[in-house]
């Protein structure tokens, strides 16, 4: 069975290349395309780490499963800079994610005793799992608010590859302690194959380009549709956005247009990439007048009614559109 685990494991590895090289010419942002690297070359490291292992190369077999190790990591950070642009990286998950690091220089610290390095291995496992599914949350929750549409498209291929790699992933680590039977070792290899296969037959259909983040802020387009000048009229005079729930579905009902019309119109015709973008924008700037011209009422009260849930959620879209804090806009409005 050795020779046939041998040949799928570089079937699925021509798959990862491809996939390799497809983003680092495409045309998204540096930071998007170097993150994207650094997972599909962790992956590079699964497959080819038991290779160096079995012809004895100790130390690019160290390396291989020192990049495998951290492609959870990577992922996150590649999956919040390809779909989740314009939007703040959460302070706390830092705090995983150099847990995870300093894990990894433990575990490979040499004159480690073996139960030593097994009990940090295992710590370093769960925090992988767990930056894995962080990434798949992301992944979710992010759908019903992404405008793109080949962008939209590829985020169900890639929850499912990644739901069924980590999966895979866990088990093969926690459940196995590495102790692999052939038979899983195949069809773990076949699995890697078929998802990363199906992930570049999606990328190919749907997506050519391969651009899933765009540099910079959106740029507005004058546009002289009808039904843009209507959403847009609608949005200023009725107050729309200052409805904390508001969704595309929802708006496109009340303008009696299918919903994927609706995205289409908002992301080519207006140049938003995210329905959240393009509500707030309207939520900031009215925020914006009434802390000049309300100087009593509190920051809270006006980030609640102009629509936002939470203070936390102004304070952030607040700061990226005007580079302060409200507090310190309306300070400066006061001088």
């Amino acid at each position: 069975m050795e020779p046939v685990i041998f040949a799928v494991r570089f079937l699925a590895l021509s798959q990862v290349v491809l996939l390799l090289i497809s983003l680092a010419v495409s045309k998204n942002p540096p930071c998007v395309r170097l993150a994207g690297a650094s997972v599909f070359s962790g992956v590079i490291g699964y497959l080819l780490g038991p290779v160096a292992m079995t012809y004895g190369q100790i130390e690019l077999t160290s390396l291989f499963f020192i990049f495998a190790s951290l492609t959870p990591m990577f992922l996150v950070l590649f999956v919040w800079m390809a779909f989740e642009e314009q939007h703040t990286f959460p302070h706390w998950f830092w705090g995983l994610i150099f847990i995870n690091i300093v894990l990894e220089a433990i575990a490979h610290r040499p004159h480690l005793m073996m139960s030593e390095i097994s009990t940090f291995m295992r710590a370093m496992q769960v925090v992988e799992i767990l930056l894995a599914l962080f990434a798949l949350i992301l992944l979710w929750k992010g759908k019903e608010e992404d405008l793109v549409e080949t962008r939209a498209k590829l985020r169900n291929w890639s929850i499912l590859g990644i739901a069924a790699l980590t999966f895979l992933i866990a088990f093969l680590h926690l459940v196995t302690a590495h102790l692999v039977p052939e038979g899983f070792e195949l069809f773990f290899m076949f699995s890697v194959f078929g998802l990363t296969l199906s992930i570049n037959f999606a990328i190919l259909k749907m997506n050519p380009s391969g651009q899933m983040a765009a540099h910079g802020k959106p740029t507005i387009v004058d546009s002289q549709d009808l039904q843009i000048k209507s959403l847009l009229e609608r949005m200023q005079q009725e107050r729309l956005y200052a409805d904390h729930d508001l969704r595309v579905a929802k708006l496109a009902d009340m303008l009696g247009l299918p919903e994927h019309r609706l995205r289409k119109k908002i992301n080519k015709q207006l140049g938003y990439r995210n329905f959240n973008q393009f509500v707030n924008r309207y939520r900031i700037q009215e925020a914006g007048q009434r802390l000049n011209q309300e100087p009593t009422i509190p920051v809270l009260s006006i980030a609640l009614d102009v629509g936002f849930r939470s203070i936390s959620s102004f304070n952030t879209a607040f700061q990226s559109q005007f580079g302060m804090s409200p507090t310190e806009y309306r300070r400066q409005s006061a001088v």
